[in-house]
């Protein structure tokens, strides 16, 4: 016979530790040994349970983000990327389709064509002829 789940600090303090690793619910229940509708039922009735996950993985995301910021202070080129892409999406994102796209029509086109292709495209127009940034 198994032992009934009870919500105890202990498990509580492990809940916790599951939501910083990053763990699913159904991940964290498993780990504990325990059935995730059993979890999900018990985070659904107790605030302590709820806020333990909720503490958890915020404290996961801040040791993230607390070494992503050290490598991008001691010059991590891709840390750096990392981080600009994902706080300015639209400003910082690769356009690599757009890219492709015009490496395959300009090795297989005329000048003409590519002007064309050019006017009727106005992606592949802001990826030659990006617009200048305003300087203050």
């Amino acid at each position: 016979m198994t032992k009934a789940f009870e919500v105890t600090e202990e498990v509580i303090k492990e809940v916790e530790e599951c939501g910083a690793l990053g763990m699913t619910m159904d991940q964290t229940a498993w780990s504990m040994g325990v059935n995730p509708s059993t979890l999900f039922k018990y985070k659904a009735q107790m605030g302590a349970l709820n806020d333990a996950i909720s503490r958890g993985r915020a404290r996961g995301i801040r040791n993230v983000t607390t070494n992503l910021r050290e490598q991008i202070s001691d010059g991590n080129a891709q840390s750096t990327m990392f981080y600009l892409k994902n706080q300015s999406p639209t400003e910082w994102a690769n356009d690599l389709q757009n890219v492709a796209k015009i490496q395959v029509n300009l090795s297989r086109i005329s000048d003409s064509e590519l002007l064309s292709e050019l006017r009727d495209d106005p992606a592949l127009l802001k990826v030659v002829n990006p617009p200048e940034l305003e300087h203050n």
